[in-house]
């Protein structure tokens, strides 16, 4: 039966509860004016045959004689007078000749009895007739409830249909009214369906309704909607820029493969060798070598940062980081010109961090400002230290950044409009800038097109001033 309920439509279990409901208090309500009504009717007659009796016997002379019978008769009232041996002394006309029963018992407990006499029911009262202390006979008074049992019967043939056709009536109105309050729920239902159907991520539900449970319901579904159509665009927007990364990292990687390829073959050729071109060959060598391993870096510290992998902390002295980054990238300059100045104020300087990612972020700075700075340009690295922090700046005379670019610049794959014909993947200053926040630091930056950029990186000081600095790295 349950699982039969449950497998219903809402609005027809709805219904047959409510109509369960009304049939529950329906009959409780039927029983009730019915029992209370049939209760307080035999009560009127109890109490009446106990009154008439009482007035007969005052009435009564001393002893009681045949005469007086009928002066409070009624067609349904019986009345016999009886000596104090139960013998019948005088009856009213109504009894034709018949005894009403003479129960002893029942007139010493003063009780009223429910009787038959004929096949006709009777309710019975026995009184006794004193004087002067002495039993002097007893008055018996009846009366018939055939009349209120006749109304009792019209009540009941009334009751018990009416309650019938009202709870046939409450069923069909309860089940009309539950349809009409969840026709809007059906009209949500067909339109998420549709939706769900098209794939189309920018339509609504747009219920228009009353501002009841299923108005919140269409607006919580309107708003999963659109956190679907942002997320359905930025895995778009994902998927495009992994694609174009793919095929960015395909190109940077192919680039120097091909060198490094041909740079062997050359070395492999008969005659190739002379001491300077094999000095040269190796030194192209060791710059795409050292190029690809900078790629794989910034690839393993994206997926590690995907990950979210913990650093492991320990005292970095900041001007060897500084200065292991600038010795590494002197040789790729290009024509362009590195100067390193106030690093002197960053001996004692220490912090807590991964000395290969905090080298990583160097290199990523300084790389930048020699892919953007033409020949003949200037790069910058400055130092300084104060409030518990050590700052660091990378500045160049490069190509600048335009100020529509400035707030993305940090944002992956994300390259900037002037800067796009140069190689790159658009990782390097996003992977800085997580980097620098794992390390409890942060970067900004300020640029002018065609003036140049400064970068500057800010990391908290492990320890300000300790008197060896080298000592506690050991």
């Amino acid at each position: 039966m349950r699982f039969g309920i449950r497998s219903l439509y809402i609005r027809t279990r709805l219904a047959l509860w409510f109509t369960m409901i009304m049939a529950a208090v329906l009959a409780t309500l039927t029983v009730a004016v019915y029992e209370l009504t049939r209760d307080s009717l035999l009560k009127e007659v109890q109490q009446d045959v106990r009154q008439r009796a009482a007035l007969i016997a005052a009435a009564a002379p001393t002893p009681p004689q045949a005469s007086g019978t009928d002066v409070f008769s009624a067609p349904d009232v019986f009345v016999q007078i009886l000596d104090p041996s139960g013998h019948v002394l005088g009856s009213s006309s109504n009894l034709g000749g018949r005894n009403l029963p003479f129960l002893r018992s029942a007139i010493r407990a003063d009780q009223v009895s429910d009787v038959r006499l004929g096949g006709r029911p009777l309710f019975l009262y026995g009184r006794p007739v004193m004087s002067g202390g002495r039993l002097q006979g007893y008055v018996l008074v009846a009366r018939s409830p055939v009349t209120i049992y006749q109304a009792l019967g019209r009540l009941r043939s009334f009751l018990y249909p009416g309650a019938a056709l009202a709870l046939v009536l409450a069923g069909f109105f309860s089940w009309f009214l539950v349809r009409h309050a969840i026709r809007p729920l059906e009209q949500v239902a067909t339109s998420a369906a549709q939706i769900a159907a098209t794939q189309d991520h920018t339509r609504r539900l747009g219920y228009r309704g009353p501002a009841d449970e299923i108005a919140q319901v269409a607006a919580t579904i309107d708003g999963m909607l659109a956190s679907l159509e942002r997320a359905h665009h930025e895995l778009e927007g994902a998927y495009s820029a992994q694609r174009l990364f793919l095929a960015d990292i395909s190109h940077e990687l192919r680039t120097p493969l091909t060198i490094m390829l041909s740079t062997l073959d050359l070395l492999a050729r008969p005659g190739a060798s002379d001491p300077e071109f094999q000095t040269k060959a190796l030194a192209d060598l060791r710059v795409e070598a050292r190029r690809m391993a900078r790629m794989v870096t910034q690839l393993l510290i994206m997926a590690r940062s995907d990950a979210e992998a913990a650093v492991a902390h320990r005292p970095v002295l900041v001007v060897d980081t500084v200065t292991d980054a600038c010795r590494q990238l002197s040789p790729d300059s290009g024509g362009v010109t590195l100067r390193c100045h106030g690093l002197e104020a960053l001996d004692d300087a220490v912090v807590q961090g991964d000395p290969d990612y905090l080298k990583q972020l160097f290199l990523i700075l300084l790389d930048n400002a020699f892919k953007y700075t033409q020949p003949g340009g200037r790069a910058d690295v400055s130092g300084t230290v104060g409030d518990g922090t050590v700052t660091i700046a990378v500045a160049d005379t490069g190509v600048g950044i335009e100020p529509s670019d400035l707030p993305h610049i940090f944002d992956r794959f994300y390259r900037a409009g002037n800067v796009r014909f140069r190689e790159g993947m658009g990782l390097g200053l996003a992977i800085a800038r997580h980097i620098a926040t794992q390390h409890g630091g942060a970067i900004s930056v300020e640029s002018e097109p065609g003036q140049g950029s400064r970068f500057t990186v800010t990391l908290p000081l492990a320890v300000a001033e300790p008197s060896d600095p080298r000592q506690s790295l050991s």
